[in-house]
């Protein structure tokens, strides 16, 4: 399930809007992150936390990032590396994902196998398309600002989705 969100700046009109979270499609996408991340395509903290641990996870959800320079917003996968607790199982077993999508066979990790079976390694350094500065995962409870004017951004729609 995920979200979707639109901001708008009550002052210059600027306006923003991105969903969330996973839907149905999730292990597929999962494994073809961790394909590009193993490629050296996401970069090359990523691809060297798979050398040095073959049975590590990412978080491969959908989130909203803001820069820590420019206040410019976009939405990008999470991209967190974890390490497997001691005790974990062997393989992930999963059940049927969805009627429309079930992938039973599929190896992925779900944000509970995450916080379940998994500590956090590192956070991955997201980057700034406009200038290049650092960029983090926004909180649910941040309050955003309008990267054109600094005005504080309103929440002016809200969906679920899949």
């Amino acid at each position: 399930m995920g979200s979707g969100y639109k901001y708008g700046c009550p002052n210059c009109k600027f306006t923003f809007g991105c969903s969330t979270g996973v839907g149905f499609m999730f292990p597929a996408i999962y494994k073809e992150t961790v394909q590009r991340a193993r490629a050296g395509e996401l970069g090359q903290e990523i691809k060297s936390f798979f050398e040095m641990h073959e049975d590590g996870a990412i978080n491969a959800e959908e989130v909203m990032l803001c820069c820590d320079e420019c206040g410019h917003l976009a939405t990008g996968k999470d991209l967190t590396m974890y390490t497997p607790k001691s005790g974990m199982p062997k393989q992930n077993e999963h059940g049927r994902w969805s009627i429309a999508a079930p992938f039973e066979n599929e190896n992925y990790v779900s944000e509970y196998e995450l916080e379940e079976f998994y500590d956090e390694y590192a956070k991955y350094k997201h980057t700034c398309e406009e200038c290049g500065g650092n960029m983090h995962v926004v909180g649910a409870d941040e309050k955003l600002m309008c990267p054109k004017c600094r005005t504080q951004l309103e929440l002016t729609g809200r969906f679920l989705w899949d």
